[in-house]
């Protein structure tokens, strides 16, 4: 894992993905249909009901959530459902404003995060903690993931989702084949020409052209753009070492699991066939012990 070690570079690649998520917070849920899609959002959906239930601060009021770079409010609106109280806090200002207009009428309030540590929040200040598709975006995730254990309450349960697994990197056979399977039939498939679905559309935009083009000069561009940090075979989120460093804090694994992302790419009937075989992303949950 690359490491920024002082405050100073720390800081700059916040600011980094503050520039990125202004310039593509209109866009962001279109650009992520990988996301905002009725498979997801029901895995996503069944996933924290999990974790909800799991919460044993033995508070007697509503519970109080941390949604740690929330974004377009994805997660908030999944725990309003649930029940929860929840502090939506992001570094992106676009973001929070959005947020704040979507739930003014929920009982959501939001937070600037410095994306660096959570300086300013009180120990045990929530009975779940949550960061889904974020800690790729931040500097040195392991010492937010501890910042994020230390303001949950004794029995609180720290969520993390979204994040790729092992197998993604080590180019796991199963995966190579879905992927393989997925070219042949976009090549052979007459959805290109269905004018419907529009796919051939995209040949005729000059910006994909220009990205290939600036992809190639530098292959890790498409990731910049949106300011991603931990998205490389060398550099990425390490799950073994966010539950090492979290173990000693009294941070004891609730649930752990891995699952196929679906992704637009790809037809629904190749999905549902490799999905119980193929996996590239994991969800854990942790709960904070009473005492360490």
């Amino acid at each position: 894992m690359r490491t920024f070690e002082t405050r100073q570079e720390q800081q700059a690649e916040v600011e980094r993905n503050i520039r990125a998520h202004r310039r593509i917070h209109r866009s962001y849920e279109r650009r992520h249909s990988e996301i905002f899609n009725a498979l997801e959002q029901a895995r996503l959906r069944e996933s924290l009901q999990r974790a909800v239930a799991a919460i044993g601060t033995g508070t007697t009021s509503s519970h109080r959530a941390l949604d740690f770079g929330c974004g377009t409010g994805n997660l908030t609106g999944h725990l309003v459902e649930l029940d929860l109280e929840v502090v939506a806090a992001d570094v992106s200002p676009e973001f929070l404003l959005r947020v704040g207009r979507r739930f003014r009428d929920r009982p959501v309030e939001t937070m600037r995060l410095n994306g660096i540590d959570l300086d300013g929040t009180p120990d045990g200040s929530f009975d779940l903690v949550a960061a889904y598709s974020v800690l790729h975006h931040v500097p040195n995730y392991l010492d937010i993931v501890e910042e994020m254990q230390r303001v949950l309450r004794p029995g609180g349960i720290l969520y993390l989702d979204h994040e790729a697994n092992e197998l993604f990197w080590e180019d796991d056979p199963c995966l190579v084949a879905l992927r393989k399977e997925v070219r042949r039939r976009a090549l052979t498939s007459q959805e290109w020409w269905n004018p419907e679905r529009k796919r051939w559309q995209r040949f005729l935009v000059p910006s994909n052209y220009i990205a290939r083009l600036r992809t190639a000069v530098d292959p890790d561009w498409w990731w910049k753009i949106e300011g991603d940090i931990h998205t490389w075979p060398g550099d990425h989120i390490e799950w073994d070492a966010i539950v090492e460093r979290l173990r000693p804090l009294g941070g004891e694994v609730v649930f752990s699991e891995d699952y196929l992302l679906y992704r637009a790419e790809y037809p629904l009937d190749l999905y549902e066939n490799y999905r119980t075989t193929c996996s590239d992303m994991r969800v854990v949950a942790l709960r904070k012990a009473e005492s360490v």
